[in-house]
Formats: C-alpha cells, sequence, structure tokens
C-alpha cells in the first residue's frame, strides 16, 4: 500500500497538548490497558491508521508503538521522523536489530498448556492450527515436547487456510473438515487452539457433531480475552500471555529510549500470567475410578484441613494404595495434588475477586500465611500480591 504523501489538516477543535507531554504514534490498535499506561505516564497517543497514517500537520512524535516489522511501509515512514520505537510482537523478526522488540514467550506457553492438560489426567492431546504453523510454530513445539516428556500422546491437525466458504449455507467445508478429524481422534481429548476465537469456533463445531464439552473434548485458548471467553458456554479456559506485562515492558523501553538511553537488549521476552481455568478444562479425566473420586473429594473441600488418611477413608482404601494410584495415573504425590489444586484456586481469586490474601486463605485450605507465600511464590515465582497487579485487567474486565 503506497504511503500518502500529503499530511491530513490539523483537526479543528482538537485539545492542544500540555507542555513537556510526549506524543506516541501507534501503529497498534489502542486498547484498554495501553491507554492506561500511556495516561499514567503523561503520553499523548495518536492512532495513525485513523489518520491516513500520517501525523496531524504541526505534530512532531517523540515515540512510536507498532505490531509490524521494521521493513512495512508505513513503519519506515514513521522511524524517519520518531527518534523511537519499540515494536509488540508475536516472533522474532530480522529488523530487530534496528528496533527494540517486546515479545510473549511462545514456549514458556505452549509447556504451561501441556502441564494444564497432564494435571487433569488426560493421556490425548492435540493441537489444532492453521497450516503452515507460522509464528505460533514454537507455540505448538513446546506444547509437543512437554506433552510428550509427560507421557501424553500429542495429535496435531492443520486446517487448511484460504478457499471460498459461504456460511449462510450451511456446514462449511472447514467445518467438516475439522469434525470428520475430531471423530477419529482418541477421547478424552484436550484439544490446545493457537487463539480464543479459533477455540470458541472449534467448540461450537464439536457441539453441533454431537461431543459433549468438556467431557469429550477440553478447549483451551490463547490470549484470555474475556470479551470471548466469558461469552461462552461452556465459558473458556485459556493461556494468558500476559499483554498488560507486555504492554509494560514495551512503554518502559520505549520511555528510557525517549530519554536517550541505549536499550539493554534488543529484544526482552515477557513470560505468561498462566492459565485461566474456567469450566471448558474443568474436569478430570482420569480413568481409576479410586483417583477420580479422591481428586473430586479434594477439589471440593480445598478449605478443609485434610490428611492423606482423611482423602483415603473418603474412598475406601488405604493411604498406601491410594498413594500409588495417585502416582501411577498422575506422576504426583495426594498432598502435591492438594498443594496445586490450592495454589490454582488461590490464583483464580486473586485476578477475579478484591478479598485480601489473610480473607482468601482460610477458603482454600492455607492455615499458615508464611507457608502460602511460600508455596505460591514457589510455583508462580512471585508473590500473591505481584500476581495480583499482572492480573488486574481480567477482574476490571468481570
Amino acid at each position: 500500500m503506497p504511503i500518502p504523501s500529503k499530511r491530513p489538516p490539523a483537526i479543528a477543535g482538537a485539545p492542544a497538548a500540555r507542555r513537556g507531554t510526549r506524543t506516541v504514534a501507534l501503529l497498534i490498535h489502542p486498547n484498554r490497558r495501553l491507554r492506561a499506561e500511556a495516561q499514567a505516564r503523561g503520553w499523548r497517543l495518536i492512532y495513525l491508521e485513523y489518520c491516513n497514517f500520517v501525523l496531524p500537520r504541526g505534530m512532531k512524535a517523540h515515540g512510536a508503538l507498532v505490531d509490524r516489522p521494521s521493513n512495512d511501509p508505513h513503519v519506515r515512514a514513521l522511524l524517519a521522523k520518531a527518534p523511537a520505537a519499540v515494536r509488540l510482537g508475536t516472533a522474532p523478526s530480522p529488523g530487530d536489530r534496528r528496533m527494540p522488540a517486546v515479545l510473549p514467550d511462545l514456549a514458556a506457553e505452549g509447556r504451561l498448556a501441556a502441564e494444564h492438560f497432564a494435571e487433569r489426567g488426560f493421556r490425548h492431546v492435540a493441537y489444532v492450527g492453521s497450516r503452515p504453523l507460522g509464528l505460533m510454530k514454537p507455540f505448538y513445539e513446546s506444547f509437543r515436547k512437554r506433552a510428550t516428556e509427560m507421557g501424553m500422546e500429542c495429535l496435531l491437525h492443520q486446517m487448511s487456510e484460504g478457499g471460498i466458504e459461504n456460511p449462510s449455507s450451511g456446514i462449511t467445508w472447514k467445518q467438516r473438515e475439522f469434525t470428520s478429524w475430531l471423530r477419529s481422534a482418541p477421547k478424552p481429548l484436550g484439544l490446545l487452539a493457537p487463539t480464543d476465537a479459533r477455540a470458541a469456533r472449534y467448540g461450537a463445531w464439536a457441539v453441533e457433531a454431537g461431543f459433549s464439552l468438556p467431557a469429550d473434548v477440553a478447549l483451551l485458548g490463547r490470549g484470555n480475552n474475556a470479551d470471548i471467553c466469558e461469552s461462552l458456554a461452556p465459558s473458556l479456559s485459556s493461556v494468558d500471555p500476559n499483554e498488560e506485562g507486555r504492554i509494560h515492558a514495551a512503554c518502559d523501553l520505549l520511555e528510557r529510549l525517549m530519554n536517550g538511553e541505549a536499550p539493554s537488549q534488543q529484544v526482552i521476552i515477557v513470560p505468561p500470567a498462566g492459565i485461566a481455568e474456567r469450566e471448558s478444562t474443568h474436569l478430570l479425566a482420569v480413568e481409576d475410578r479410586t483417583v477420580a473420586a479422591a481428586l473430586r473429594y479434594l477439589w471440593d473441600h480445598l478449605d478443609l484441613d485434610l490428611s492423606v488418611d482423611d482423602v483415603a477413608r473418603e474412598v475406601s482404601v488405604s493411604r498406601r494404595t491410594l498413594e500409588r494410584a495417585f502416582r501411577r495415573h498422575l506422576r504426583r504425590g495426594v498432598n502435591d495434588e492438594l498443594r496445586r489444586k490450592r495454589l490454582e484456586e488461590l490464583s483464580r481469586l486473586l485476578r477475579t475477586t478484591d478479598h485480601s490474601v489473610a480473607d482468601l486463605a482460610p477458603a482454600v485450605g492455607f492455615r499458615n500465611l508464611t507457608n502460602l507465600y511460600k508455596a505460591f511464590r514457589s510455583a508462580y515465582g512471585m508473590t500473591p500480591q505481584q500476581y495480583r497487579r499482572q492480573n488486574e485487567h481480567e477482574r476490571n474486565a468481570e
């Protein structure tokens, strides 16, 4: 697309930038999180797509945030005028040597997804992506590798791209292709999609084909887009790539560049925030009835001061038999599972409520705050308060 040579006129009645206010040009959609970061830093954002990709007359950009590589014509034109720029991308690009980038840790996200299914006892998982895998290849490869390490069979189904479809005519050929593959896949199946939107589509197709969610097919998306995930039935579990953390890191980096500092590194990788579990993966895919019954009892009574003997008594087996069954089917002991589930539930409550850690602790079975903080930091690499701040967007979205 050619770059317009004429500048758009100044907008009548537009508020003038305050003295000392920095103007940041955007070649990235200005979502709520980005606007909040800009407001906190006193920046004025100009979304160039609404300005014919050219800054309004008389306006100077102090910096820029983009989601395109440096060889994009609009980015090249912007770099000639903005003294500092940062790319918020998905994967590394050769142009990162010229323009620093802040990227998600796709490999870590894939590992988290595999571990999420393994913790629920799945033996068969699948990744459904596009052909070719494109930028999401590291996401799939780390998912497959970790799933294999944990003893799960990992299937790959690549959806054909292109072609002409007419949704109004009924079932499309893409839906038929997916349904045919799904019928041949082993069940129960843990299915991972590269986006929440795709997971929602695959879930709808699975239900139309007669499968039950999550009993037959447990769905896991990527993006943790509350507008999608909370608007489905069942609600969609999702890998949270920590968009808020990436935006914060990109704005920090841009601010340093605008201050004249040299970047300490050209590419910053931001780890994911975790898995936002919802109804689409809230099940136990365990064939052993004793383990399944014990897990259900544990999950339903996290607030109790349970011992292994208590659980064994509830499912009418000896402690030794129960421990052996857990290690055979889940590769962890009863207390390990109890601690894992308590921390998972605590992380959900931190994301979705305003209750203090002290108030939440008894609800998930922690009687000692020191032990809670130690276990949480070991599992998440941060304190509960830091985790809550990092995931504040999910609480605000509800």
